[in-house]
């Protein structure tokens, strides 16, 4: 269970880490953070830039849906060493996807959200 958890939380972390490293690149390339009006500066970012923004917001998404599918199974009440490993693998497959994206490599990027969805799926329908 703790290990389920500990992934939890590090999801949670991940969209702040790449908040991080987009205000670094809208400083380099904007000239600096917009506080007052971030969704619109973050219209105006492109490539790299965009990529990043984008794989944040991809990452509130998956932390999203994990966390359903992880109450969907503590719910069942499935054992917790029964969600270890898939919970391991999501945690890999969501560290990836930031990388793919970012580096515009779309089929990984776009691999690493099937198998993503399969863990979650497996996690909340048929493990145990």
């Amino acid at each position: 269970m703790a290990t389920v958890v500990l992934v939890v939380i590090c999801l949670a972390l991940l969209p702040y880490l790449l908040a991080g490293y987009n205000g670094l690149y809208k400083r380099q390339h904007l000239g600096g953070i917009d506080m007052h009006h971030p969704r619109q500066q973050d219209a105006r970012l492109e490539n790299k830039a965009h990529r990043i923004a984008a794989s944040q917001r991809n990452a509130w998404e998956a932390l999203g849906f994990f966390s359903a599918c992880v109450l969907a199974a503590l719910l069942r009440e499935v054992p917790p060493q029964t969600l270890t490993t898939p919970a391991i693998l999501f945690f890999i497959t969501r560290l990836l996807h930031p990388i793919f994206y970012i580096g515009d490599w779309p089929p990984a990027r776009s691999l690493t959200v099937v198998i993503g969805i399969g863990l979650g799926l497996y996690l909340a329908a048929w493990a145990g």
